[in-house]
């Protein structure tokens, strides 16, 4: 994994250096291998994880989440966060919804819905913030507010049943054993990493997060940077959007409100930092294989419903804690 740091100003500018971070995958192996040993633990008292269709089906249920977080990562490490993934995840499928009955086909419908979403990260959120100077809080705040109310006008307040073929077999169906969500979502991750890792756009995010102002004067458009990262994550929600309205067969007024602070917890329990330059997607997956595990435990052993996010909420706050005390060491 790499991080990246700025070098101080000079007469031609600073320009960032990517350096190695072994303490960065020493944290992560030490992740894995807690996620790894609460599984393992387990095993001989829920036999539930022991089925591979049951644990399937979780992952399943969860890629959807792991790809907005993915999205959220981008946006957290050049400093930010977007508050209104979960509402864009319910929106677009009101969008489906509205492309569905005007009789398009499957994968016109796919990408209007994917360039509505993009529109909305890149022209809505990323200018008003980079361009507007306005602050990413509101902007965000605003949307989640308004993308729900807008899907509310468009389904007439309730929910509306949708089938798109295309959908249901993104959602719903397998190849080789392997649930279709789960492989997109793989197919996401790699594709993020490889923009993330391996890219001059990459390096820019870091740089962006590390220190705006060093970036600027290396030559790095920080306001593009911004802007495409926005449109990232309010892609990645789009592609949520997809799957989850597949899986459930319809749109619904309330579909994926909350899923943004699920995946948002994800991103700060792998390694994000909230005050950007640092972070990794496999830091964002390990974090979402921790909740995973951590609410199938809760769930399996007995435990209401309704106490597990309180669990993964002191979960964050002692590992972000942590992360905090280690830096002011």
């Amino acid at each position: 994994m790499t991080v990246i740091q700025s070098q101080p100003a000079t007469s031609a500018g600073p320009e960032p250096v990517v350096a190695s971070g072994p303490s960065t995958m020493k944290q992560q192996g030490l992740f894995f291998a807690i996620v790894l040993a609460m599984f393992v633990v387990a095993l001989p008292f829920l036999p539930q994880l022991r089925s591979g269709p049951y644990l399937m089906v979780q992952l399943a249920t969860y890629s959807a989440v792991l790809v907005m977080a993915l999205g959220q990562t981008f946006v957290v490490i050049q400093v930010g966060f977007d508050l209104s993934t979960g509402a864009m995840q319910g929106f677009v499928g009101g969008l489906v919804f509205l492309f569905v009955g005007w009789k398009l086909a499957d994968g016109l419908v796919i990408v209007l819905s994917l360039g509505a979403a993009l529109a909305i990260g890149v022209l809505l959120h990323g200018l008003l913030i980079a361009k507007g100077k306005m602050n990413f809080f509101i902007v965000t705040l605003a949307s989640f507010t308004i993308l729900p109310s807008l899907l509310r006008v468009i389904l007439d307040g309730s929910s509306k049943p949708v089938y798109s073929p295309a959908l249901d077999s993104l959602a719903n169906g397998s190849i080789l054993g392997i649930r279709t969500p789960v492989i997109i979502a793989g197919i996401v991750f790699g594709l993020m990493w490889v923009l993330l890792n391996r890219t001059v756009f990459g390096r820019n995010v870091y740089a962006v997060g590390s220190n705006r102002e060093a970036a600027r004067l290396a030559g790095v458009n920080v306001d593009r940077v911004t802007m495409i990262c926005y449109g990232i994550c309010a892609l990645c929600a789009g592609v949520a959007g997809l799957l989850l309205l597949g899986a459930l067969g319809a749109a619904d007024p309330s579909a994926g409100l909350g899923n943004e602070f699920f995946a948002l917890t994800a991103v700060l329990l792998g390694g994000t930092r909230f005050s950007g330059g640092q972070g990794t997607l496999l830091g964002t997956l390990l974090g979402l294989l921790f909740l995973i595990v951590l609410s199938n435990i809760l769930l399996l052993s007995g435990m209401p419903q309704f106490w597990i996010g309180a669990v993964q909420g002191v979960v964050l706050l002692i590992a972000v804690g942590i992360d905090r005390a280690r830096r002011d060491a």
